[in-house]
Formats: C-alpha cells, sequence, structure tokens
C-alpha cells in the first residue's frame, strides 16, 4: 500500500500522450503480514492483460491469472488482479518499480491477493489487488527448486513446503490475535 504519492508530469509529446510518473513510500510487509493480508495466496499462469481508465481517468492493467493451485482463499479458476499504470493513447502512467508489479503473458506466478477496494466507484470492475504491491508477486522460477523471491527479495518463501509455511503461519495469526493492517472487504472497525 502507499502511503504518499508524488505525481510528475512531463510533456512526451503534446500531440499524443501525456507522460506521468509516479512514486511513494511503500509499507513493508513481512512473510507474516502478506499472509495475514491476504484473502486469496494462488499459483497461475499470467493469460492476458489489458490497459484501462480508472475512475480518476488514469491507467490501470487488469492482469487475468489462471488459477493453477489455490494456497489460501476460495478464488474462481481464474482472478483478475488490478495494477497502476500502462499506456492508453493519451496518456502513460509509469509507476515506480517498487510500487506496481509488473506481469508478462505466459509467467507463472505466485501471487497474495486482497478483495478489499474500497469505497472506488469501479470496485465491481475487477477481483483483487496485490498485497503490499511488488511484494506480494512471486515470478516461479523452477530453476531454483526450493526458494523464491519477490521481485525486490524483500520476501523468500519455500517453494517446497509452501503450503505448510502458509498453514504455519496462518495458525500462528490465529492463536495470537494477529490483527490485520488493513480490515477485510465489508468489516467495519469497532474502534
Amino acid at each position: 500500500m502507499l502511503r504518499q504519492v508524488d505525481t510528475q508530469e512531463s510533456e512526451h509529446d503534446p500531440k499524443s500522450q501525456r507522460v506521468v510518473l509516479s512514486s511513494g513510500q511503500l509499507v513493508q510487509f513481512d512473510n507474516n503480514q502478506l499472509v495475514n493480508e491476504s484473502d486469496v495466496i494462488v499459483k497461475g499462469t499470467v493469460l492476458s492483460q489489458k490497459v484501462q481508465k480508472d475512475f480518476e481517468g488514469f491507467p490501470v492493467t487488469d492482469t487475468i491469472i489462471q488459477v493453477q493451485t489455490t494456497y489460501k482463499g476460495e478464488p474462481g479458476e481464474t482472478v483478475n488482479v488490478r495494477v497502476n499504470g500502462g499506456e492508453m493513447e493519451d496518456i502513460i502512467l509509469i509507476p515506480e518499480e517498487e510500487a506496481a508489479p509488473s506481469f508478462n503473458i505466459g509467467e507463472e506466478v505466485i501471487v497474495f491477493l486482497s478483495a478489499n477496494k474500497g469505497s472506488r466507484p469501479d470496485k465491481n470492475d475487477f477481483g483483487y489487488y496485490v498485497v503490499g504491491q511488488s511484494q506480494g508477486k512471486f515470478s516461479l522460477d523452477h530453476s531454483s527448486k526450493s526458494f523464491h523471491r519477490n521481485s525486490n527479495e524483500s520476501q523468500v518463501f519455500n517453494f517446497n513446503d509452501f503450503q505448510e509455511e502458509i498453514n504455519r503461519i496462518e495458525e500462528y495469526n490465529r492463536t495470537n490475535n494477529v490483527p490485520r493492517i488493513f480490515l477485510p472487504e465489508g468489516v467495519e472497525s469497532n474502534i
């Protein structure tokens, strides 16, 4: 989740596209927080991507992932994941690398996903956000038979016992009443 967003605009070609560079400060998650904040954790293959404008008029990329294995939650056969950024005819939004994960068609990934979209007017247009932005997206590298790191190498999971690791973290969170940083969609705070 971004805490602060600075937007800079620069003219790319005044007749065609406006380029917007977006940066912010990323809240750092550990493995426990990634699992705790996730409604769904899946392994899958990237099938397609579509760039469109969000309710504020900025480009977003919706990525469809074919689910192969579910580690947490109850997703469908595919998940629709929204990431800020993309290129359209009139505007290009380039988020800071750590602020938004990137996906490639055909890529095999593990993603930690949140269904919490707040009160956005376009919240029914997509299914999930990636928890912790780039921290919650892991590209699978089969040459590294056991450990997988996310793109900014802030989290590492052992793929050989990934489901057991998720289960241990979930049990620890339940036993110790570890609260979520962000409440699940539709849950109100009792503060």
